[in-house]
């Protein structure tokens, strides 16, 4: 019979219950700390930080083969919150049906495993992938990250199953490590991407997580078995997972920067061919600087010589940093010259000034380190006579690089007859160097297009750079042509007809509708 003082709290003696968690109704038995609240919110919450730690640094892994895009990021968030989602089902369906003290610490050993694997997997599929394709993007996503996801996201539903059994607030419970789950990811997102890339490779912090899963997982084991056997095999995983700390994984870099993997070849006596992920983006003769390798820069070099004649002393801002190829070539060419750099990057402009020992090289070119759109802002109005934009991440510019606002922004730090030059690479129809093309015509009311001949003609179809140069009075066109072709690129350059065959029907890009990753051509 139940007593009245019972009845008003709806609890009876625990003695009754079944197992550690009591019956329906009836007030939990004292449990082990190791099998309390406190321990079961650190598993969740790590377990929990640890998947956001492993799909902020995925796409560092990835790019190297596949290059940075949106669809990068799009394939790493959707393979690993497909893992999130599946782990949390067979997490619930294999906790009814084993102890979630016995599961628990093998979950975290198979989910540390599969994390330290993780970049030998992509290391090993990288090279037979195709650069800027969603679809190996997916596959070295889903390779390299799926199943780590799937085995650390068991762990909400198995901790679940821990403290809710034969509970009467089993919803207080399961809202609570909800809330613990989201405070872990929170904690690795903001850790990865504030602290952990900044100071570790991204093998470093794969394998570093993976080795801390398992030395919890053989800690749960240690805690929950009682075995000699058993406990001597849980010491010997947590002695391994420490061991695995060491192990190296590194993907292809040299450097890893906060937004590329970086490597700088040296091609001959004070020669260096800098490669941002995939793509090789600056050739540099610290010799002689005059010596310029790559097209696009031969074109930007003629663009502003139709404008500069030798013995000017020109303003040059730079939208982009690179191999400071170009800041070497207008300093060459233009003594006295002032120059302005705008570079996001930090430690990649650390890493050129280290490999191309130029005496001084960020005294003689200024560098701002910063976002360029936010920087170029703080500019004084009219202060530069040629801008340069030479930003890219990935084969794109960023998108917020390419809209008439930011073009608004170009357009007043320039003076009186100044011409923006600007470098975008392009596929196929070249839908994203037309609508950029249709901006800048837009905001400076004049455009000129120079690239390959086939391209302006309409009957290419290969990855091209598209040099698109903007001014309230541009150079003459053929002051342009003779220019560029003393360069010896090899590109035409439009003429008005040309110009408005380029750009007709192209999108305007603004702040609020710039689909660059969408307009960028498939180089496959």
């Amino acid at each position: 019979m139940t007593t009245e003082a019972d009845a008003g709290t709806g609890v009876t003696p625990a003695s009754g219950g079944r197992g550690a968690g009591g019956g329906p109704g009836q007030a939990p038995r004292a449990t082990a700390w190791h099998q309390g609240w406190a321990f079961g919110g650190f598993l969740v919450l790590f377990s929990a930080g640890v998947v956001l730690i492993s799909e902020i640094v995925a796409a560092r892994v990835i790019a190297p083969y596949v290059g940075i895009t949106l669809e990068t990021f799009s394939a790493v968030i959707g393979c690993v919150l497909a893992g999130i989602s599946l782990g949390s089902w067979l997490g619930g369906i294999l906790s009814d049906r084993v102890p979630p003290r016995v599961l628990l610490g093998p979950v975290f050993v198979v989910g540390g495993l599969l994390l330290i694997a993780s970049p030998f997997i992509v290391r090993s599929m990288g090279p037979n992938a195709t650069a800027s394709n969603p679809a190996s993007a997916l596959n070295l996503a889903v390779a390299g990250f799926f199943l780590p996801s799937v085995a650390l996201s068991a762990v909400s539903p198995a901790v679940v199953k821990m403290l809710g059994q034969g509970r009467p607030n089993l919803g207080v419970v399961a809202g609570g490590l909800s809330a613990i789950a989201t405070a872990g990811a929170l904690l690795g997102n903001f850790g990865a991407g504030f602290v952990l890339v900044g100071e570790f490779r991204s093998d470093q912090i794969l394998i570093i997580s993976g080795a801390a899963c398992i030395v919890v997982g053989g800690l749960v084991a240690l805690l929950n078995h009682r075995g000699v056997l058993t406990r001597a095999v849980a010491a010997a995983v947590i002695l391994a997972g420490v061991a695995a700390t060491t192990i190296d994984g590194r993907i292809p870099c040299d450097a890893e920067t906060k937004y590329v993997c970086l490597n700088i070849t040296a091609e001959g006596p004070q020669q260096f061919l800098i490669s941002s992920n995939i793509y090789s983006s600056s050739f540099t003769d610290v010799a002689n600087p005059t010596n310029l390798r790559f097209a696009y820069a031969k074109d930007v070099a003629g663009i502003v010589a139709a404008g500069h004649q030798p013995g000017a002393a020109p303003e040059i801002g730079y939208v982009g940093g690179g191999g400071y190829t170009l800041p070497l070539y207008f300093d060459a060419v233009y003594p006295g010259a002032g120059h302005e750099v705008f570079e996001i990057d930090e430690k990649l402009v650390e890493e050129v000034d280290a490999a191309l020992a130029v005496p001084d090289l960020l005294d003689r070119f200024p560098t701002t380190i910063g976002d360029a759109r936010v920087e170029l802002a703080t500019a004084e109005p009219g202060a530069f006579d040629v801008i340069v934009g030479d930003a890219f991440a990935g084969i794109s510019v960023p998108w917020h690089l390419t809209t008439r606002e930011f073009l608004e922004v170009v357009r007043s730090r320039l003076a009186p007859g100044g011409l923006y030059v600007m470098n975008i690479i392009d596929y196929d129809d070249y839908h994203l160097a037309r609508a950029e093309a249709r901006t800048i015509e837009e905001v400076f009311g004049e455009l000129m297009v120079v690239a390959r001949p086939d391209v302006l003609a309409d009957t290419g179809d290969e990855g091209a750079n598209v040099i698109l140069i903007g001014g309230e009075a541009l150079p003459d066109r053929d002051a342009v042509v003779q220019a560029v072709a003393a360069q010896g690129s090899g590109s035409a350059v439009s003429d008005a007809p040309t110009v408005d065959a380029f750009t007709d029907g192209a999108t305007l890009l603004t702040d609020e509708y710039a689909p660059v990753d969408q307009l960028v051509g498939n180089p496959a």
